[in-house]
């Protein structure tokens, strides 16, 4: 169910960080500190601000980046691709390393790494969960969220037909098809 979004004129180019630092903020106020918000995102959406970002709200950050990834061992000298860690008899790896060659890129943290069900595109995931405690099975959480994203967008919303240009008058509609999402919800259908 979408919690909090923000419309954007097509085409129109610009930052993205700002919006999703803002959108970061205004949920970690509402979201009840005792509450465990796991931040997942798939490869399109990592970059290194992002990952800084979310655990500022007290979140752990679970997400995905593009093949190939360089990463050494925590106190390591050689970089090596993740392949070099999974094969069929081992087709996942977790522990805290430091990924990424480029200097200006490091970023020490927890690697998951698995076979996917497309064997040419493993699962990297990078966390600040311990290795003891990171699992890969959060990630298929979201697997949830696209069906849900699917229900608004093509489903039975029909967000698709909507051509509406004004990124307010979008949001508007956003809000009114949660709530009604919230409504079905309940009502459990």
């Amino acid at each position: 169910m979408p919690v909090a979004w923000c419309g954007l004129s097509a085409g129109k180019k610009g930052a993205w960080r700002p919006h999703w630092e803002r959108l970061l903020g205004v949920l970690s106020e509402q979201v009840p500190s005792a509450w465990t918000v796991l931040v997942l995102a798939d490869r399109r959406w990592y970059a290194q601000w992002l990952y800084k970002s979310i655990p500022k709200q007290k979140w752990p950050p679970l997400l995905r980046i593009k093949e190939p990834g360089f990463f050494r061992v925590a106190n390591g000298a050689l970089y090596q691709p993740c392949k070099a860690w999974l094969n069929t008899a081992r087709p996942f790896w977790s522990g805290q390393l430091t990924a990424f060659k480029s200097p200006a890129a490091h970023l020490a943290c927890t690697l998951l790494a698995g076979v996917s069900p497309d064997p040419s595109e493993p699962w990297l995931l990078l966390s600040d969960f311990p290795p003891d405690i990171a699992e890969m099975a959060g990630y298929g959480r979201r697997a949830w969220r696209e069906a849900g994203f699917k229900a608004v967008k093509r489903g039975g919303w029909a967000w698709h037909q909507t051509p509406m240009p004004d990124p307010q008058r979008a949001s508007r509609l956003w809000l009114v098809m949660a709530v009604a999402r919230l409504w079905v919800l309940s009502l459990g259908g």
